[in-house]
Parts: structure tokens; C-alpha cells; sequence
């Protein structure tokens, strides 16, 4: 599954998000040192100006109407 300029939204809340990464490269995907099989990635809030981690289990796919 690709994260190119996935657009995602934090479950359980409003906050809508494009996941973040480096110019020309995939997005990065980080592990936690408490607990390997969790990887968190980073997430950009236009709004805010602002990048937050977040569990990939806790990020779901926004859907933009087809137009």
C-alpha cells in the first residue's frame, strides 16, 4: 500500500491529515522501542502547520468523492 500523499484521518476525532515524508522518498515508517511490531508514521495537519506520530492501526483512509 502506497503512502504517497495518502490522505488519513485520526480515528475517533476530526483531525484530518496527509502523511508526512521527504521530498523525493517514501514516506518513513518508525518502529517503538516498547513494543517492535508497533510502527508509527508521520502525519502533517495542514491547519496547524504541525507533524504528529501516529499508530498506523490508528489512521484511516479519507475518501474523497469522485467529482
Amino acid at each position: 500500500m502506497s503512502y504517497k500523499y495518502r490522505t488519513v484521518r485520526v480515528r475517533g476525532t476530526d483531525m484530518i491529515g496527509t502523511i508526512a515524508r521527504k521530498h523525493g522518498s517514501a514516506a518513513e515508517i518508525f518502529e517503538t522501542s516498547k513494543d517492535p511490531s508497533t510502527s508509527v508514521v508521520p502525519v502533517f495537519f495542514e491547519a496547524t502547520g504541525e507533524i504528529r506520530f501516529f499508530d498506523r492501526s490508528m489512521l484511516e483512509d479519507v475518501i474523497t468523492p469522485a467529482g
